[in-house]
């Protein structure tokens, strides 16, 4: 029973294809899972193994192991309805925000919750998909291609705390350079996906599109990580709405809004610390505590005559400034 449990647990830390899996990582991952084992005796049992199952091997020293990549969908206990009904969620909405990498692994469970749902015809189960529907409430962009060879080299990088090189192409001049990549985290931005990532032996954390990245390399050395570093509190500077200054800043944030715009903040407020009172004429006084970015302005503009910045008194110029420009350009 032993050799079975682990022979299961080995099965299922094993990737698809292009992926690949050392028996030094299988033994890692066994140990974690209570399995005391040899990478010798590991070996014996992938051989034997591959025998019964579709994986494959790259037979290099030492070598990577992958399911085959058209093996079906191996797993038990057999997929029931309510995971059939997840993946068929994640397919209709989730699809477009995942790397082509990883929607093409998930492809053999679509397919197989497609046919789960498709024998429930008649069930409300299957009903589900067709009453719901999410609709963004900003301007639809479709997510730049990722190479899925980027994909899977990043995400092996960012899973294994290893560093990798890449050219990365600069968003300014479009020119490409090598760089050494310390992959800290993702950040999914609809639609661009983000690596968080420090350059060589740097402090300093970057975002850097993954899109951009072209012929990644996994090298053996571990990434070094900035001390102290947490993707949350990177997030929750606001590091990802595109600061105005280099440094984590929040404003006191003072406006004029009209009242049947501002409604909806008394649903979703701004901050913890925000404050609505009602002026007359049909117009609320806000304050709020906020991050200093880009993403503010643009939501403050997206609101046109409707709001009024009041405070800080340099926002409050830089809308004035925005707008005068705006009225220049549509008047020409």
């Amino acid at each position: 029973m032993d050799t079975l449990l682990r022979h299961w647990h080995m099965l299922k830390h094993i990737p698809r294809y292009p992926q690949k899996v050392s028996t030094a990582d299988l033994e890692k991952w066994l140990k974690n899972d209570g399995f005391e084992t040899s990478r010798r005796t590991i070996q014996r049992d992938l051989d034997k193994l591959s025998l019964e199952f579709p994986l494959c091997t790259d037979n290099n020293k030492p070598a990577g192991w992958s399911w085959e990549k058209n093996a079906k969908t191996f797993d038990l206990p057999g997929m029931d309805t309510a995971t059939a009904l997840t993946f068929n969620m994640v397919n209709t909405y989730l699809k477009m925000k995942l790397p082509h990498g990883c929607a093409d692994s998930l492809k053999k469970h679509f397919d197989e919750s497609s046919k789960i749902l498709q024998k429930l015809e008649n069930s409300d189960l299957s009903r589900w998909p067709d009453k719901i529907r999410i609709v963004p409430r900003y301007q639809q962009l479709q997510p730049p291609t990722i190479a899925e060879d980027v994909t899977n080299m990043v995400y092996e990088a960012l899973f294994f705390d290893r560093q990798f090189t890449a050219l990365y192409k600069s968003r300014g001049d479009g020119t490409e350079r090598e760089v050494v990549v310390n992959p800290l985290g993702l950040v999914f931005s609809d639609p661009v996906v983000y690596l968080v990532a420090n350059m060589w032996n740097y402090s300093d954390v970057r975002l850097l599109a993954l899109h951009r990245f072209r012929d990644v390399r996994l090298l053996d050395e571990k990434i070094c990580r900035p001390d102290g570093f947490c993707l949350d509190h990177y997030l929750e500077n606001g590091m990802v709405g595109y600061p105005v200054t280099s440094q984590e800043e929040q404003i006191k944030l003072h406006l004029r809004m009209a009242k049947d715009v501002a409604y909806h903040l008394t649903e979703s407020p701004l901050s913890d610390d925000q404050a609505i009172s009602i002026q007359d004429e049909g117009w609320s006084d806000i304050t709020a505590t906020v991050s200093n970015c880009q993403q503010l302005r643009w939501w403050l503009l997206g609101f046109g005559e409707k709001v009024e910045v009041l405070q800080p008194a340099s926002l409050r110029q830089e809308m004035i400034d925005t707008v005068t420009a705006m009225t220049k350009r549509y008047q020409q």
